[in-house]
């Protein structure tokens, strides 16, 4: 029987109180996230971890766009491509506006989401990008229980143009850019395992994008998400809600942080 915990995004800037994307109820998910660790350290037989991994200047970012005065958008300010084409908002840099413009049209196509703009948030090199230390802790524990084995990294939004929650993929794979398209090294590893154990940030965006990816490759029977181990982004709790009964109905389990392997 071989069980993997997939760990979505456990990072600062999402997870703590002074993050500048801070999850409301993160920092209670990570201290049962890492008490579940600590207490299924040999049964867990690997550990991949995602990290969102952002440059300064980004698509989701305000310091991307301006408007005609040259203002930046302001944090959850949603941008449409009815707002580019009438030239609300447009990239800072006008070299950008094609491959932005078929950006809009593809997401919009997809219905997930629109463009909504965050505070720069997981920027690497920065301590908001770093693992929240209470998880990080059990991870080396259970890497200390077990000789050569290290937890697996798994970066994404490395490229500017296209927001990344997924973990499979990007939301618009840039056909230039290996790191936007299909993680299959990711889908592989847990193909392989009996039980896919699932926690992390946010349930609303990166937790039900990776999720829900990766039940097209893998069967959702053997996926059990620690509920109490992640939490919706404020105001998009509803997307959390509608992905759970979504993926609950295709078969995927619920777990609690108190559970035994």
């Amino acid at each position: 029987m071989k069980t993997i915990l997939l760990v979505i995004d456990p990072q600062n800037d999402f997870c703590s109180p002074k993050g500048s994307l801070f999850v409301p109820g993160a920092v209670e998910d990570c201290e049962r996230l890492a008490y579940f660790i600590q207490n299924n350290k040999t049964q867990i037989d690997s550990i991949s971890v995602t990290l969102d991994s952002h440059s300064c200047y980004h698509v989701a970012h305000g310091v991307f766009w301006q408007d005609q005065d040259g203002n930046h958008p302001e944090p959850y300010t949603q941008i449409t491509y009815n707002d580019f084409e009438n030239g609300i908002w447009r990239p800072v840099d006008s070299s950008y506006n094609k491959k932005i413009e078929n950006y809009l049209l593809s997401l919009e196509s997809k219905g997930r989401y629109k463009l909504v703009i965050w505070p720069q948030h997981c920027i690497v090199g920065t301590s908001g990008s770093d693992i929240y230390p209470s998880v990080y802790k059990a991870i080396n524990d259970w890497e200390m229980s077990h000789p050569c084995k290290n937890m697996g990294i798994i970066r994404k939004a490395l490229n500017q143009c296209t927001e990344h929650y997924s973990a499979v993929q990007a939301e618009v794979p840039d056909p230039s850019d290996d790191s936007t398209k299909t993680n299959f090294s990711l889908i592989d590893l847990l193909k392989d395992a009996d039980k896919v154990y699932i926690a992390g940030e946010a349930l609303s965006h990166c937790v039900a994008n990776t999720v829900s990816d990766l039940a097209i490759y893998i069967s959702p029977e053997k996926m059990y998400l620690l509920q109490d181990c992640t939490s919706s982004v404020k105001g998009f709790e509803a997307q959390g809600d509608e992905f759970l009964s979504l993926m609950k109905a295709k078969g995927m389990k619920t777990a609690s942080s108190s559970d035994i392997i």
